[in-house]
């Protein structure tokens, strides 16, 4: 073999190689996506139909699906970036941001990042949540 064939044939396998690399990294992306999606859950695009949650507020039902008795929390009795506790007599698993503004939503009553915590940007609806919703913390624009 020519040492112009040799180095087209080193050329080529290594094009094929970084080909296959990139093909499992894009589906190793695509799969590591879906499992998020599963485990996190995806915002629904509909509105509760049933009871909508106004503007400015943040809601939480205490059924998946917007359903249940819902439970307000208004920007009115909110300071930004601070823990606001939700009911505690009730176990919330489906809420609503309709705040305006990016909203932490808690599993730890006092905000704590070591239970289970997830943003949503104003308008996201989450019909059922993987967790129990107990804090929520509203965050600037």
């Amino acid at each position: 073999m020519s040492s112009c064939a040799a180095t087209d044939h080193v050329a080529h396998a290594a094009d094929r190689s970084r080909m296959r690399r990139g093909a499992v990294l894009r589906a190793a992306t695509a799969a590591l996506l879906a499992v998020a999606a599963v485990l996190f859950g995806a915002p629904a695009k509909a509105a509760p139909a049933q009871d909508p949650c106004p503007a400015g507020a943040f809601c939480a039902w205490p059924e998946e699906n917007f359903t249940g008795e819902r439970h307000d929390v208004g920007l009115q009795t909110t300071t930004m970036e601070q823990c606001v506790p939700l009911r505690q007599d009730v176990e919330l698993r489906s809420f609503v941001n309709n705040t305006g503004h990016p909203v932490t939503v808690y599993q730890d009553p006092y905000c704590d990042t070591q239970a289970d915590f997830a943003t949503f940007p104003s308008g996201s609806q989450m019909p059922r949540s993987t967790y129990v919703a107990r804090a929520i913390r509203v965050w600037p624009r």
